[in-house]
């Protein structure tokens, strides 16, 4: 008779054990599960701010490029006036449109000594 009891005890602690060492198993699979998901969402998370992060660089990307095809083009138009305000017809017309006088002759004077100014 104890052996029965004794064989039955045996194979109860032995359920008993199988059972705890499932639920064990099973409470790690689902720890497990829970961090591959957080860590799927979270890798998910990073993957969407990069992507907004790109678009919004490429907007900006495109707006600085336009920029610079204004400024350059800005740049030539006044290159152009440059060159048409520094031409020699254009100084002569300001001559005549001011009335300034031809001169002849052109004197310079140098000062050997010191010069007193009055200020």
């Amino acid at each position: 008779m104890n052996n029965i009891i004794a064989a039955h005890w045996k194979s109860f602690k032995q359920k008993i054990t199988d059972r705890t060492e499932w639920q064990v198993c099973q409470r790690h699979n689902k720890n497990r599960l829970l961090v591959l998901g957080i860590l799927v969402f979270v890798c998910g998370i990073f993957y969407l701010w990069q992507i907004n992060s790109l678009a919004t660089k490429g907007y900006q990307i495109k707006e600085l490029e336009e920029k610079v095809s204004d400024l350059k083009d800005n740049n030539k138009k006044l290159q152009v006036q440059i060159t048409e305000l520094r031409s020699v017809s254009r100084i002569n017309e300001e001559v005549k449109r001011l009335n300034m006088q031809e001169v002849a002759r052109i004197e310079y004077l140098s000062a050997n000594g010191s010069v007193a100014l009055n200020r």
